[in-house]
């Protein structure tokens, strides 16, 4: 049994939806509108001529969707993110921040004299 992620058969679905979607709006520009007996004779009459080729589709189509499922590569192949990004030491490691009260208060001059502008 092949199991398959939700966003799998999510996209396997829209998939089938837009080629659903695809061909009706082909049968609807040939009949000329949406007349549901002449769409439904078009495509009594397409899926009367494909005949015995409409099993070799079906065949090649679930043939490279089984493929490309099982060559996608499996959760525990997957790099997680925590190790592609440098490892940020905790807070103890960290030097403690210098005190300048010069600084402090140079910074609070600041937001008296702009107000309420955003700095």
């Amino acid at each position: 049994m092949i199991l398959m992620r939700w966003h799998t058969v999510w996209s396997f679905i829209l998939l089938l939806l837009f080629s659903a979607a695809t061909y009706l709006t082909y049968l609807v520009s040939r009949a000329g509108g949406l007349d549901p007996i002449h769409v439904i004779t078009l495509m009594q009459n397409d899926l009367s001529s494909l005949g015995p080729a409409a099993f070799l589709l079906d065949f090649i189509v679930l043939y490279l969707i089984i493929r490309w499922i099982r060559k996608r590569p499996k959760s525990s192949q997957v790099v997680s993110d925590f190790t592609l990004y440098p490892k940020v030491p905790p807070m103890m490691e960290l030097p403690p921040p210098e005190k300048n009260p010069d600084l402090v208060w140079s910074d609070l001059a600041l937001l008296r004299d702009y107000g309420d502008e955003n700095l």
